[in-house]
């Protein structure tokens, strides 16, 4: 049995995760994004002495320069999923990076678009002209995705154009049948609390060093990697520039994870079928009576 912890950001999925591996001697699988980058600690919260003791996979496990993407964490996830389910009666998957989650559990497939088409003719296309050719081709994702949000758009273009079919129509035709036994448990305090614990978090981050840490990353291996675009990365780094200033920072860190807490709180809500907790404890005790 597969236990996935999930939820959103600072609702004590690590702490719930722990508890149950520690009680269970069952290994814990990482799904979320930014865990998975090596000297990317303070940013994301990622604390590898929790994990001592605790048989665990897919925590700092690459390079900022590197690049997981969700076939690549489907991949390798499947693979310790056949191997530790024959070892371990439960095992534990624990983030919140959702499509990571869907895609390892569920009949997901991404076979039909492995290849990326040539987009070099839309390159000095405005996003308004981007979108405006993305309505004409496919009106339902137009509808979703913003006219700024230029990578997604041209991601919903690269997908007609590689399979024939509408990014909508692709995600219609993917099944829903469970490749795997799985509970599911997530983590959904109140949100007042929730958002207050955030803003603290982002506060103790800046006490444990995370301009330092930053500033470390950017020194290896320069600013301009994919990772860097993670909450707390992206907005230090602009800080480091020169761009804004501290207070701001720190502010705007605290403003985009409530944003983003709140996003993964409605995917996992429409997405799985959660068991809901409003504290990491009340789970524990339940689920180790």
């Amino acid at each position: 049995m597969i236990y996935i912890i999930g939820g959103p950001t600072g609702t004590g999925k690590t702490s719930l995760a722990t508890s149950l591996a520690k009680a269970w001697h069952a290994p814990m699988i990482n799904a979320d994004a930014f865990q998975m980058y090596q000297g990317m600690d303070i940013g994301t919260n990622k604390d590898l002495n929790s994990l001592k003791g605790i048989e665990h996979y897919l925590f700092d496990v690459i390079s900022p320069t590197d690049s997981m993407t969700v076939a690549r964490y489907q991949r390798d996830a499947r693979q310790l999923f056949d191997v530790l389910l024959k070892k371990h009666p439960r095992i534990i998957l624990v983030g919140g990076t959702g499509l990571y989650i869907k895609a390892s559990l569920y009949d997901f497939s991404f076979a039909q678009h492995e290849t990326d088409p040539d987009l070099s003719k839309f390159e000095t296309l405005s996003n308004e002209q981007l979108h405006e050719y993305l309505l004409t081709i496919d009106p339902i994702s137009s509808q979703r995705i913003h006219p700024n949000n230029r990578r997604r758009v041209l991601r919903a273009i690269s997908i007609l154009l590689a399979t024939g079919m509408t990014k909508t129509e692709q995600e219609h035709k993917q099944k829903k049948e469970m490749l795997y036994p799985a509970t599911w448990i997530g983590m959904n305090p109140n949100r007042d609390h929730l958002y207050n614990t955030i803003d603290a978090r982002v506060i103790s981050m800046f006490h444990q060093g995370l301009v330092s840490e930053v500033q470390s990353l950017i020194n290896r291996f320069g600013d301009q990697h994919q990772a860097f675009q993670a909450i707390g990365y992206k907005e230090v780094i602009r800080h480091l520039r020169g761009d804004i200033d501290l207070t701001t920072t720190t502010r705007l860190i605290q403003q985009s994870t409530r944003r983003y807490a709140k996003r993964q709180l409605t995917y996992f809500r429409h997405q799985f079928p959660m068991v809901w907790y409003d504290d990491w404890q009340t789970a524990a005790k339940e689920l180790l009576r």
